[in-house]
């Protein structure tokens, strides 16, 4: 990482904002010869639709009409998805959305590549790195694409972080909350649950509302999985 200070990058490891964490990546990203940056993340939440988290510099135009029409659909990020390995663009990779490549060239995203990233939790980030002019060399590749999957890494774990906290806020179960999910956790159906504890019926599956309620889940296998990562069980 010969192009970058020791300071930049320990002022990058000591952030945990997402925001200005990313306006620091861009110098990173713009000390390596490249202009454009952009970043989407998809993160998974049990019994939730993914939420996709997307922050660029891309042109403002560029930036909305991407992550409206295009980011779903982009072969490059659909590409990476399959591997963590560097993607270069070219036009045979967007030959079948050639409206897309035809518009991120004219606002100044021609050359560049996408690097991807998959976490044990199955959140995944793709870093596409961009610039009007030049095409990116074999060795320019080789030379910066750890700097880039470097960046990916830090970036993806301050939204992993911000992301979660946020879904972490719920009320505080009870304690006949925690020993209905942990025996429902152990595959005991609520009839089950409820001679264990001495418990009627609707008594247990009142409860199991209740923690689907304080999880913001929609099922009781999803607030199950959202406890457990708490730790709780």
């Amino acid at each position: 990482m010969s192009q970058w200070h020791s300071e930049q990058l320990q002022q990058m490891l000591g952030e945990h904002d997402p925001d200005r964490l990313f306006l620091q990546a861009v110098e990173l990203v713009q000390a390596l010869g490249m202009q454009f940056v952009g970043l989407a993340t998809h993160m998974h939440v049990a019994g939730k639709a993914p939420k996709v988290c997307f922050r660029s510099n891309y042109p403002d135009e560029w930036h909305q009409v991407y992550q409206h029409e295009f980011m779903n659909s982009d072969p490059a990020c659909c590409e990476c998805r399959k591997t963590t390995l560097p993607l270069l663009w070219n036009d045979d990779l967007f030959k079948e959305m050639p409206q897309l490549r035809e518009s991120a060239c004219a606002h100044g995203l021609r050359h560049g590549w996408t690097q991807s990233l998959f976490d044990q939790l199955h959140n995944e980030s793709q870093l596409s790195v961009a610039r009007p002019d030049d095409p990116i060399r074999p060795i320019e590749l080789y030379e910066n694409g750890a700097q880039i999957m470097w960046l990916c890494q830090v970036l993806h774990a301050a939204v992993s972080e911000q992301h979660m906290a946020s879904e972490e806020h719920y009320p505080p179960l009870s304690k006949r909350e925690l020993e209905v999910i942990k025996w429902s956790s152990e595959g005991k159906i609520a009839e089950d649950v409820a001679k264990i504890l001495s418990l009627s019926t609707s008594t247990v599956n009142f409860h199991i509302r209740s923690v689907i309620a304080k999880t913001n889940t929609n099922n009781k296998v999803a607030a199950i999985v959202n406890v457990f990562r708490q730790g709780l069980l």
